[in-house]
């Protein structure tokens, strides 16, 4: 069998374990155990020892291994949901600056500084998802969430990175990298979705266009 994976380095890499996982014909019944590497055939073919049940402990330490643990932080208010593969933080409403790509209609006020409603950010899988909703203090898990007023995101809450350098890291002390990783990003206005005046962020602090206000899924977390 062959397979190439990318380690960002050369790296000399031996099998020396193998977990094997059993179902049964339902499939609702799984069992693992793991395998020490005796030694190799001829014909480079692993030969494997005695298996040992693969135990919650075993599991974590394989996680760990990989490095795919979740390390321990203090977590303050702005975080809402903390996994290893997931983070999830808000931000009160604030007036910021909003970046647009040269060339583009919206060139002349690049820079300028317009009103952002409440945000709910998450990272999973190294991709951003930002929603927004309307209450002014931290959301709860009944809050109610809207599309976020800008153009670089799709129905489903994901950034189109674009020109965004987004962290490699994902703890709480990436948080504020990630924030800046998005709101100093260039937005690139969708043709003639909107004119102008009908722009998400010439509203005050109304999400979408006066009449157009509507709640939106959920962000897919699984």
């Amino acid at each position: 069998m062959r397979f190439s994976i990318d380690v960002g380095s050369e790296l000399e890499l031996k099998l020396y374990q193998a977990v094997l996982l059993y179902r049964n014909g339902h499939g609702n019944r799984y069992m693992a155990t793991v395998h020490g590497v005796m030694q190799q055939n001829s014909d480079g073919s692993p030969v494997l020892g005695a298996g040992q049940l693969l135990s919650t402990a075993s599991l974590r330490e394989l996680a760990r291994q990989l490095g795919t643990g979740c390390p321990v932080e203090f977590l303050p208010d702005q975080v809402g949901a903390r996994t290893p593969d997931l983070l999830a933080w808000w931000t009160p409403a604030a007036v910021r600056p909003m970046f647009f790509r040269a060339g583009s209609e919206l060139e002349g006020i690049s820079g300028k500084r317009f009103p952002h409603p409440a945000l709910l950010f998450v990272v999973r899988s190294n991709v951003l998802y930002v929603r927004a909703f309307f209450a002014t203090q931290r959301p709860r898990s009944d809050s109610k969430l809207a599309a976020a007023p800008y153009w670089n995101i799709d129905s489903n809450g994901a950034v189109c990175a674009g020109t965004m350098r987004a962290p490699k890291s994902l703890t709480v002390a990436s948080i504020a990298a990630w924030q800046q990783a998005f709101f100093k990003s260039e937005i690139h206005p969708p043709g003639r979705w909107w004119t102008f005046d009908e722009a998400p962020w010439r509203n005050g602090s109304t999400l979408e266009k006066p009449g157009r206000e509507a709640t939106v899924r959920a962000i897919d977390t699984r």
